[in-house]
């Protein structure tokens, strides 16, 4: 059986990931060389201009209403009724109560477990660790929602992932990015990410169902997950779906160019047919997709069954191309040593890192600045004059393209590329008081716009 996950890796390693001329993955692990082809900062003269004329697109319906933007359809990997699973969930819990790990009943969330546990926040009246939800989308408008996506990224960032998923068809790209807008105002993504860890299932969170520690050797974050450890029946689909949209967020955020996609392991030791999510599979192949594209470098999938690749037979008919050639299996650390170093492998799969992991809960007072009317107002105003000027310069550089003129084309990438790190620095300075502090700024790996792994890594 280990010469058909050989067979099958070996089919894959051939396929051009990017649909776009970038090298096939294993030929990146085996040079030891992030491709950074189409990224920001790397764009080739012809690259950088279909980029402008992507933002002539977005900017020529940039004051329209958002729903008014023709788009890709919204397609829901799976119909299920929202409120009727919420209904069900929040019954159970208050009808036949069951322990689903570490102390953790069904559909308890993480703030559930902070007032079981006495920790509460003095900067609130009533304790609560995070302020009530305010948005910061003032208005229906494109150019509102647009930049509640962007968040700390790179302007740039985000409207390149799309061009590349669409192999650079600006018309496609641009149909594919208003719909994943669209989709995130529909599935309050910004409310998702005001709450960080603290609305989600907390048996999920206690478990480390899906967490990310160290970099594989191009540099990308490390996914760990462990399917033993899932079982459709400890959480509703609502509480998967928001958990699997905190997680795609919070990613984005150990993220940084040229480094812009992450290794993710699905790990099948110890994996049954109990394990099998088929809502969950499907969720998270669209969620990959249509709504985060570009943001996976690699999966690996490791030390699957006898009787994986009959399950594999089902899955792969789901998958994008683009993101089944990025599907790579292994069945021993040896396999997992060519693309992680033994460094960063963790001492369980073979390696010599120590950690394992434990999840952080919060700290009464880490949401102190969210509490801060006067200084998110601040930080929001500074932002948005950035955005004004970055967006006027964009217009120069967008015209300065359609007129022919180059010398003035490149004055006007230059003076963008400044804006857009100020743009970038002031979002992050905003974020501080419209999210809140989760797992990851705990261990001290994120720090602002810095992640340093070895802050949990241990050794010999």
């Amino acid at each position: 059986m280990s010469g058909l996950f050989k067979a099958i890796s070996r089919q894959r390693s051939q396929v051009d990931i990017a649909g776009s001329g970038r090298e096939a993955i294993t030929t990146q692990y085996s040079k030891g060389r992030l491709d950074t082809s189409g990224v920001f900062r790397n764009l080739s003269a012809i690259e950088e201009k279909v980029l402008a004329d992507m933002w002539s697109r977005i900017l020529s319906d940039y004051d329209q209403p958002l729903d008014s933007i023709a788009c890709d359809p919204i397609v829901r990997p799976i119909e299920y009724d929202d409120a009727a699973d919420r209904s069900r969930a929040k019954e159970t819990q208050d009808t036949s109560p069951f322990e689903v790990f570490g102390g953790c009943l069904f559909n308890e969330t993480v703030a559930d477990k902070c007032q079981e546990l006495g920790i509460k926040s003095e900067s609130s009246a009533d304790g609560e660790l995070v302020p009530p939800f305010v948005s910061q989308i003032p208005d229906k408008t494109l150019k509102s929602a647009l930049w509640s996506v962007v968040r700390e990224d790179h302007p740039d960032v985000l409207l390149l992932r799309f061009l590349r998923a669409r192999k650079w068809d600006v018309e496609k790209a641009y149909k594919m990015a208003i719909a994943a807008i669209k989709w995130r105002i529909q599935e309050n993504v910004e409310e998702i990410i005001w709450y960080g860890d603290l609305y989600n299932d907390a048996s999920l969170m206690w478990k480390g169902v899906s967490y990310a520690h160290g970099k594989d050797r191009l540099g990308q974050p490390i996914v760990w997950s462990g399917s033993c450890l899932h079982h459709q029946k400890d959480q509703s689909y609502p509480q998967l779906k928001r958990y699997l949209i905190w997680m795609m967020e919070t990613l984005r955020q150990l993220l940084y160019t040229p480094v812009e996609r992450v290794c993710l392991i699905m790990d099948l030791t110890d994996h049954s047919n109990a394990n099998m999510d088929w809502p969950f599979v499907k969720t998270f192949i669209k969620f990959l997709e249509a709504y985060y594209p570009e943001c996976l470098g690699i999966c690996i999938v490791y030390n699957g069954p006898w009787w994986f690749s009959g399950v594999w037979k089902l899955i792969s008919p789901l998958l994008d191309p683009v993101v089944a050639a990025k599907v790579q299996f292994a069945q021993k650390p040896e396999g997992l040593l060519k693309f992680i170093d033994e460094k960063e492998l963790l001492e369980i799969r073979g390696g010599k890192n120590k950690y394992t992991y434990e999840y952080i809960k919060p700290a009464g007072d880490e949401n102190q600045l969210m509490f801060d009317q006067e200084g998110r107002a601040e930080a929001a105003q500074e932002l948005e004059a950035l955005q004004e000027q970055f967006v006027a310069t964009t217009q120069e550089w967008v015209q300065a393209k359609a007129d022919g003129e180059d010398s003035k084309f490149t004055e006007a990438s230059a003076r963008r590329l400044e804006l857009s790190d100020q743009v970038k620095q002031a979002a992050e300075k905003k974020d501080k008081y419209t999210r809140a502090r989760h797992f990851y700024t705990r261990t001290g790996v994120l720090q602002g716009s810095t992640v340093d792994w070895s802050k949990i890594q241990t050794y010999d």
